[in-house]
């Protein structure tokens, strides 16, 4: 069975070290990350489909929801005990058979969520797209990052609400990249004599910033 979803991967930072130094305090650390990501998937109407060690993958009907589930789970572990997690979401085809979940979309997400800060949320520009018009979510532009296994240079955005660690341009230095392809659309004039075709010019404006985000490796930018 495939689907288009919204992918979120979740993984604990340090687990393996803390299971070694406190074993204790690692499995009571994991407990409550489960808890809380449980809580928060379902309340965002999404699904947990794999529980690995100390990570998780979830899928949802909307980028919406899963942003909103990541700030939450986010902001509620940092209260303490404090559980610091990765989380990195991208929108894509989801397969699930026997049990097993596959995909490019899966692949890519689980790649942003191990690019992510701990205490950070990294989305894809995918999802970026999907809620940017959103008021209540704020986020910071990364810029084009090489992913493992990944052909093209990915831009991604990182979630800057209240609460959530947002990297600075040093912690990222050597993982982004600046795309080698760069186009600037400009406004159209309307140099008729009739103002009402004005919208003739915001209208192809708009149409070719619209296509141009589409061609892979290019950077478009407006004024």
């Amino acid at each position: 069975m495939r689907q288009l979803a919204a992918i979120l991967f979740a993984d604990m930072t340090g687990y393996t070290a803390m299971m070694q130094d406190n074993e204790h305090l690692a499995r009571q650390k994991r407990k409550r990350f489960r808890e809380v990501l449980e809580a928060a998937v379902e309340n965002h109407e999404g699904k947990i489909l794999q529980n690995y060690g100390d990570g998780t993958l979830s899928i949802f009907n909307s980028a919406i929801n899963s942003v909103n589930c990541a700030i939450s789970i986010q902001q509620q572990l940092q209260l303490e005990p404090k559980v610091e997690l990765r989380i990195g979401i991208h929108t894509g085809d989801v397969a699930m058979e026997e049990g097993s979940v596959f995909g490019d979309g899966v692949n890519l997400a689980s790649r942003i969520e191990s690019m992510a800060v701990p205490g950070g949320i990294f989305i894809s520009e995918k999802v970026y797209d999907e809620i940017k018009n959103h008021e209540n979510i704020k986020t910071r532009d990364l810029g084009f990052v090489e992913l493992k296994n990944v052909k093209q240079p990915v831009h991604l955005f990182a979630i800057a609400n209240n609460g959530i660690v947002v990297p600075s341009r040093d912690e990222l230095k050597g993982k982004t990249k600046q795309p080698n392809n760069r186009l600037a659309v400009l406004p159209f004039v309307n140099m008729s004599a009739d103002p009402e075709n004005e919208y003739f010019s915001d209208g192809i404006t708009e149409e070719l910033l619209n296509a141009l985000t589409k061609v892979d490796g290019l950077q478009v930018t407006s004024r």
